[in-house]
């Protein structure tokens, strides 16, 4: 009778266990897709941008930023908010560009990548999206996470 009744306590407790288990798997889930889906949402509200975070894709802007890197992007609201020496983000036909502003000229933008010899066609104002948020003088990024947009977009 003893090992009967132990073979039923074991079962149960595998059972338990089991279910824990995959309790457990659906709390981490849950948490996971709230930060997957969530993250982008709240940085949205908190940088005032409608996109908070970009990926680098090429190496246009070595040594400062890195293809696959990832940047925060701090919405602006008027010219004021921009400066020489800012990095930018604008919407152009091929997407989005990450460069420094490098001149204001006939009521545009001028922008080059650091490790880009030209500079680029100039931008309107309307097309800036925003400035990368910088973190003591340099802009704040997280390496290699990027890397996974740019797989996803492939």
């Amino acid at each position: 009778m003893e090992n009967l009744e132990q073979h039923e306590e074991r079962t149960t407790e595998k059972k338990k266990s089991a279910v824990r288990s995959i309790v457990g798997w659906i709390v981490y889930l849950a948490i996971l897709g709230g930060l997957i889906y969530g993250t982008p949402v709240v940085l949205s509200k908190v940088l005032q941008s409608e996109y908070p975070m970009a990926a680098i894709t090429s190496g246009s802007m070595w040594p400062t930023m890195k293809k696959g890197d990832l940047v925060f992007i701090k919405g602006v609201e008027g010219k004021e908010e921009i400066e020489i020496g800012d990095i930018v983000v604008y919407q152009n036909p091929q997407g989005f560009t990450i460069h420094r502003v490098v001149e204001f000229k006939d009521g545009q933008v001028v922008t080059k990548g650091d490790a880009n010899n030209a500079e680029d066609t100039p931008v309107a104002w309307r097309d800036i999206i925003g400035k990368t948020v910088e973190w003591r003088g340099k802009p704040f990024k997280i390496s290699k996470l990027g890397y996974v947009s740019i797989l996803l977009n492939q």
